[in-house]
């Protein structure tokens, strides 16, 4: 389920997204790269595992480059705050490269009342009232911010996603009016992904917009061309390359929790994983 923020914070949070994973006494989690950042709260009595070791209950990630498998034990619920490719810059002022395709404790970047949010919205049962304690949070954060975002980054982040991820440099230097370099610099201080890597992701992201609705994995040809795509073979290769899945494979999945959030039962994923080498 997502929630949009209060029109204050929608130029840099997409939404809140809440994910609940329950009865599930051990499986993994596959996220994988939709050009966004975001900061999670783990709420419930289970908890989240990345390689063995137990992930906080307030965390950030940053862009991820690779996908990554989470462990789930016992009940979760997830409440996502989803931020804009530039997003997070924009409220925290963290460069964008500083926790590219890692995990962190949230408050190593937020300061420690991000603890006392979190005991809050532990007691909260409306998601309506658990978004008022977000928007709250985040308004102050994003009005302490003394490192204002450049509206270049926000402008050209969206003639991108308008494009379909589908341009040429040259386009993106006549939308911006600056040179190749400044563009390349900037996207990667307040985004963390050249303007070419976010592009592949909102290409992907705009084929698997497209086969929501297809019933059979053969009827994909046509839309490997609407996206963007030389062909089947550069379809695949970017697609495995994101979601470590073949496009059938993500396709055929009935336990999506969201676009870019697929449940793996344990006793499949390695067989999973080895397919699509």
């Amino acid at each position: 389920m997502q929630i949009f923020p209060n029109a204050d914070l929608r130029s840099f949070i997409k939404h809140y997204l809440f994910i609940d994973i329950f009865n599930f006494d051990q499986n993994h989690i596959r996220i994988f790269a939709d050009g966004n950042t975001g900061i999670v709260f783990c709420l419930g009595d289970g908890m989240l595992l990345q390689n063995g070791e137990k992930l906080p209950r307030v965390f950030a990630y940053g862009q991820i480059n690779e996908y990554q498998n989470l462990e789930v034990y016992g009940n979760v619920s997830l409440v996502i705050t989803v931020f804009r490719p530039y997003g997070m810059n924009g409220i925290l002022g963290i460069p964008g490269t500083v926790i590219n395709n890692i995990i962190v404790d949230c408050e190593v970047i937020s300061g420690s009342n991000v603890r006392e949010l979190y005991e809050q919205l532990c007691e909260l049962q409306e998601k309506n009232k658990i978004v008022e304690k977000l928007d709250t949070y985040f308004t102050v954060l994003m009005e302490k911010n003394d490192k204002p975002l450049q509206p270049m980054i926000a402008a050209a982040t969206n003639w991108i996603f308008s494009k379909k991820g589908i341009f040429t440099a040259k386009e993106l230097i006549n939308y911006t009016g600056c040179q190749q370099r400044t563009i390349e610099r900037n996207f990667k201080s307040n985004v963390g992904l050249s303007p070419k890597k976010l592009a592949g992701i909102i290409r992907l992201h705009y084929f698997l917009g497209e086969i929501r609705n297809t019933e059979a994995a053969n009827n994909f040809t046509t839309l490997v061309y609407d996206a963007g795509y030389y062909d089947q073979a550069h379809l695949i290769r970017d697609f495995q390359k994101f979601v470590g899945l073949t496009p059938s494979a993500y396709h055929l999945k009935h336990h999506k929790l969201a676009v870019n959030v697929v449940h793996l039962p344990v006793e499949n994923i390695q067989s999973q994983v080895k397919s699509t080498k």
